[in-house]
C-alpha cells in the first residue's frame, strides 16, 4: 500500500511539473530591477510558450500607462528628470481569461538627482510668399529669448531624417470615416523620405502603440490597417503620451494628432496637457475632423497646442479634404530647421521664456516654437 501511494504521488508530481512547464509565463525584460530611471522609460514584456495575449496592461506607480494587444509588448513612460524608484507592473490577460502578472521596482538612489541639460531646441519653418525657403545656414538665423539675443550652438538642416509620431482618434464616432482616414494616413506615410521614422498610435479612452520608429513602408501600412473604431475620446491623455514617444535625440521631430471629438475621458487636465506641449521640442500639428471641428473647446485646445510649438491646426469637415491637409503637414516637416542654443539666463525659476526667431536681413515669414518654461531640462542627452 505504501509503495502504491508513493508511486501515485510520484506520478502526480511529475504531471504537475509537466503541466507547470507548459504554463505560459510573463516576464518584464526592461527595465531591470537595478535600473536607474529618468526621462523616457521603455518598458518591455514577453510571454513564453508563444501564447498570444488578448490584452497587456502596463502600470507605473499604480497608474495605467499603456494597453497593448499585439507583440511586441512595449510601452514608453515619461519618468521625469528626477531619479527615483518606480513600481512597474504588467498584467496580461490571455484569450482563455487567465491573467499573468510580473512586477519590477527600479532603483531609488535615496536622494534627489536631477538630470540637467542646457540645450534649448527650436523647430523653425521659413517661408517667402508661401514658398518654403531652403538652404539656410546657422549664421542666417537670430534667436532671442525674452528680447536677449542668444548664441546659436548648432542647426539641423531640412535634409536630416524626421522622427514623426502620428496619433489617430479611433473612438466610436470615427467608425464611418475610418476607412477613408486609413487611406489618407497611408498617403501621408508614402510621401515621407527614406530614413524617416514613424511611430503610429491609436487612441480612444486608452492608447495603443501600433508601430514604433518604423522605417519600412509595408510595416507602417500594416499598422494602419489595425486601426479600428470603438470607445470614447481621451485627447489630453493621448497628447501627453504622444509627446512622450517623440525621440529624445537631437533632430527634426513632428507630432500629428487627429481627433473628431471633444475630450470626455482623459485623466489628464487640459492645463496639464498644455504645459506638456509647451515643454516639448517637437513641432505639433493638430487636426480637428468633421463635427469635431465645430466644438469650440476642441478648436481652442488644438489651436493652442499647435501654435505654441510653431505648428498649425487644421479643421477639415470632410474626409476628401484630408489628403490636402496631410500634404501640407508633410511639406512643412520636410522643410523644417532645428536650432539649438544655451540660454544666457541660467536661472531655473519656473518662469516662462519667450522665444523669437528671425532670418537676418530678410522679410521672410518665420514660424517657430514660442517659448518654454525654465523649470528643468529641455532635452534629454544625445
Amino acid at each position: 500500500m505504501t509503495r502504491a501511494w508513493v508511486s501515485t504521488l510520484t506520478m502526480v508530481a511529475a504531471a504537475a511539473i509537466a503541466l507547470g512547464a507548459q504554463t505560459p509565463q510573463l516576464h518584464i525584460t526592461a527595465p531591470s530591477s537595478d535600473a536607474i530611471v529618468s526621462g523616457a522609460l521603455r518598458i518591455e514584456a514577453v510571454i513564453t510558450e508563444g501564447v498570444a495575449a488578448a490584452t497587456v496592461n502596463f502600470f507605473v506607480d499604480g497608474r495605467l500607462t499603456c494597453t497593448v494587444e499585439q507583440t511586441p509588448f512595449v510601452c514608453t513612460y515619461q519618468a521625469g528628470e528626477t531619479v527615483r524608484g518606480h513600481h512597474v507592473r504588467v498584467v496580461a490577460t490571455l484569450p482563455d481569461g487567465r491573467r499573468l502578472i510580473d512586477n519590477v521596482r527600479t532603483r531609488d538612489l535615496g536622494f534627489t538627482e536631477r538630470v540637467r541639460t542646457e540645450a534649448v531646441l527650436v523647430p523653425v519653418i521659413v517661408t517667402d510668399g508661401g514658398q518654403f525657403v531652403r538652404g539656410l545656414q546657422r549664421q542666417d538665423f537670430e534667436v532671442f529669448e525674452d528680447g536677449v539675443k542668444q548664441p546659436i550652438a548648432s542647426m539641423v538642416s531640412e535634409d536630416a531624417p524626421l522622427d514623426l509620431v502620428l496619433a489617430i482618434d479611433i473612438s466610436g464616432s470615427m467608425e464611418r470615416a475610418l476607412p477613408e482616414v486609413r487611406a489618407a494616413v497611408k498617403q501621408l506615410l508614402a510621401k515621407l523620405r527614406p530614413g524617416d521614422a514613424v511611430t503610429l498610435v491609436g487612441f480612444n479612452d486608452t492608447m495603443f502603440l501600433l508601430a514604433e520608429r518604423e522605417k519600412d513602408q509595408r510595416a507602417r501600412e500594416a499598422a494602419v490597417d489595425l486601426l479600428t473604431s470603438w470607445g470614447g475620446t481621451a485627447l489630453y491623455d493621448a497628447t501627453v503620451r504622444s509627446l512622450d514617444l517623440v525621440s529624445r535625440e537631437w533632430g527634426r521631430k513632428g507630432v500629428v494628432i487627429f481627433s473628431d471629438g471633444d475630450d470626455r475621458n482623459s485623466l489628464t487636465r487640459r492645463e496639464t496637457a498644455m504645459a506638456r506641449v509647451q515643454s516639448s521640442d517637437a513641432m505639433l500639428y493638430t487636426i480637428g475632423f468633421g463635427g469635431g471641428a465645430t466644438v469650440p473647446q476642441l478648436r481652442r485646445s488644438l489651436e493652442s497646442y499647435a501654435h505654441s510649438t510653431g505648428g498649425r491646426a487644421f479643421f477639415p469637415r470632410h474626409s476628401r479634404e484630408l489628403d490636402g491637409v496631410f500634404d501640407d503637414i508633410v511639406a512643412e516637416l520636410a522643410n523644417q530647421y532645428v536650432l539649438s542654443y544655451s540660454s544666457t539666463n541660467l536661472k531655473q525659476d519656473n518662469t516662462w521664456r519667450n522665444i523669437k526667431v528671425q532670418v537676418r536681413n530678410s522679410r521672410y515669414e518665420v514660424r517657430a516654437r514660442r517659448g518654454y518654461r525654465a523649470n528643468g531640462p529641455q532635452r534629454a542627452g544625445r
